[in-house]
């Protein structure tokens, strides 16, 4: 009984709580430091852990974004693509609540160790694979997902997986996505090969693929987000 007690101080014991807080968040701080201080060089993919355990210091939801949006347009046991993965935060903590089956590939051997060492998950089926030059896992989904990626693509890129979309979504499927809108002049990011200046450019260009296009952008003082539905059938857009 005593041995129970003893666990039990220790374990719901507030103070030791908010000290353990206070260190993932000094962590978490530390290391986006360590990985973003070379401005020229930064890491191509985000570790979303970060924005998690800093969000009561931030304040800012735009992270939380990607996630509701491209949820949205899912529904029970589909199967979804998920474009440049990443560190496959989305995937896990959004897309397995309802998809039965998750591709996510990107074409970064880290971020594909790092996905399957921290968000590893019967449903989602991680692939080392380069969206432009290979196939994708799967000849058919629902939904696609294209998020904080497609300015990671020459104009000629973004056109040839967009076509490998259109050939992969079933007649119902929807492309979903995100990316920044920024002004002319030097990219805000070293690996950026085609950055949106407004939201006429995107649309135009899911134009050449899709009938239906929709956008919604949110700004922030730091970021000015735009976000993406394109289908064959208008209802998918879900009011988008």
């Amino acid at each position: 009984m005593r041995k129970r007690f003893i666990f039990n101080r220790l374990v719901f014991h507030e103070f030791l709580m908010r000290l353990a807080e206070k260190y993932i968040r000094a962590y978490y701080r530390a290391d986006q430091t360590r990985l973003w201080r070379n401005k020229a060089h930064p890491p191509e993919w985000f570790d979303h852990r970060a924005d998690l355990y800093l969000w009561s210091d931030r304040r800012i939801p735009f992270w939380l974004e990607r996630g509701v949006y491209s949820v949205a347009p899912m529904f029970q046991d589909c199967k979804v693509l998920d474009l440049c993965c990443g560190d496959g935060f989305f995937p896990y903590h959004f897309y397995t609540s309802l998809a039965s089956h998750i591709d996510a590939i990107d074409w970064d051997r880290t971020a594909i160790a790092h996905v399957r060492k921290w968000h590893s998950d019967p449903k989602i089926h991680y692939h080392l694979l380069n969206a432009v030059t290979k196939p994708f896992p799967r000849s058919h989904y629902h939904v696609i997902c294209w998020d904080a990626a497609i300015e990671h693509f020459t104009e000629l890129e973004i056109r040839l997986v967009l076509g490998k979309c259109v050939t992969a979504l079933k007649p119902g499927g929807v492309l979903t996505g995100y990316t920044i809108l920024t002004p002319p002049g030097p990219t805000v990011h070293p690996d950026h090969h085609h950055e949106f200046h407004d939201r006429h450019e995107l649309i135009s260009i899911l134009h050449e693929f899709f009938p239906h296009v929709a956008t919604i952008e949110t700004v922030y003082p730091t970021r000015h987000n735009i976000y993406f539905r394109a289908a064959f059938k208008k209802q998918r857009l879900n009011r988008f």
